[in-house]
């Protein structure tokens, strides 16, 4: 039978964020096309397109299944995803408009045995109950902003909060920005909008609305995508704690995870000079001049504080500022401050 999804009236919960649980399905197959599945689709989701199936002839490419008493040639594609799954497991079939391309599957699916829901108005009602979804959950949710220049050292911060089991949200991360936040190097994987937003919706359902959730600053420079309006004024009226680390520091820092991450140091420069108007192309000499002179730590220096300084600055707030000065990014001295930084949030709720 056909399952809805959620009403948005019960995504906020007294003890949690509360919307249609897709992991509760032991299969959720996408029957839409390849390029479509590719673009977004529901987190955990296999791909069976439906389309691709019916260039073939009927049986031309198919193996033989048997539940019970019913015995069913299903093709490849199809049955390459049921052998893990239990008899009678519930599987959850979608696609375009949630019409006959579902029950291409789920057909075949419920003679052999399994319990198999069809999503109501497919993938365009799922897209309305992500957009809607990002519109309320916001607003249900209290944020603290991470604030510091580019290459700021906000990454271990985030990674001691998430130690300490405090609810992290990095859209940096969601977006595939592994050094520069606002940045897209090669090799960074970038979704599409509408995979950022299902991600980013699939984050903030997580979250407990009676704890502070802190946020990574800077994905409204995101060099494409964007966060939801209503997120962005969420984090707008947040407080922020600004982040200040020396120069130097931050500088080798970064350098240190160029290193460790086998970046490719003449794609970064190169991408660095040209995301600036007009693009460093001087700038871009001078800095492969230093790395080949062995000199890449003067050269981060010059980027950090010439270009992406200026272009890439932290945003404007207007809730409460608070300021953390860190003078290493030792582990030590890291969890140090934000062991401090809880202490005062603690003392402030």
């Amino acid at each position: 039978m056909p399952t809805q999804l959620a009403s948005l009236d019960s995504l906020v919960h007294p003890h949690q964020i509360e919307v249609q649980e897709f992991s509760s399905y032991a299969l959720v197959i996408d029957a839409r096309s390849a390029e479509a599945y590719q673009e977004d689709h529901i987190p955990g989701a296999v791909s069976v397109p439906v389309a691709k199936q019916r260039l073939h002839v009927t049986g031309a490419e198919g193996t033989a299944l048997v539940a019970g008493d019913t015995e069913m040639s299903v093709p490849y594609a199809l049955a390459a995803h049921l052998g893990s799954l239990s008899a009678g497991a519930t599987v959850l079939v979608y696609c375009d408009r949630g019409g006959l391309d579902s029950l291409v599957w789920a057909d075949p699916l419920k003679a052999l045995g399994y319990r198999v829901d069809v999503l109501g108005g497919g993938w365009g009602n799922y897209r309305r109950w992500v957009d809607a979804g990002l519109e309320v959950l916001p607003r249900a949710l209290t944020f603290r902003r991470l604030v510091a220049p580019p290459i700021g050292g906000l990454c271990p911060v985030l990674q001691r909060l998430a130690l300490l089991g405090e609810q992290v949200l990095d859209p940096a991360d969601l977006a595939g920005q592994r050094l520069i936040p606002g940045l897209t190097l090669a090799g960074d994987q970038t979704p599409s909008q509408a995979a950022f937003d299902t991600a980013l919706l699939e984050a903030l359902r997580r979250f407990d609305p009676r704890r502070p959730v802190w946020v990574r600053d800077g994905m409204d420079r995101s060099g494409g995508l964007a966060l939801a309006p209503s997120l962005r004024d969420a984090l707008q009226y947040s407080d922020s704690v600004w982040l200040e680390v020396p120069l130097a520091v931050r500088a080798q820092a970064w350098l240190e995870r160029l290193q460790g991450m086998g970046t490719d140091i003449d794609v970064l420069l190169q991408t660095v000079a040209e995301s600036v108007v007009p693009p460093a192309t001087t700038a871009l000499s001078n800095w492969r001049a230093l790395a080949a002179n062995g000199q890449l730590l003067d050269a981060l220096v010059l980027i950090i504080k010439g270009y992406l300084q200026p272009t890439l600055g932290a945003s404007h707030w207007t809730g409460r500022q608070r300021v953390v000065q860190l003078d290493s990014l030792s582990s030590e001295a890291v969890e140090l401050e934000v062991d401090r930084l809880l202490a005062a949030g603690a003392a402030d709720a």
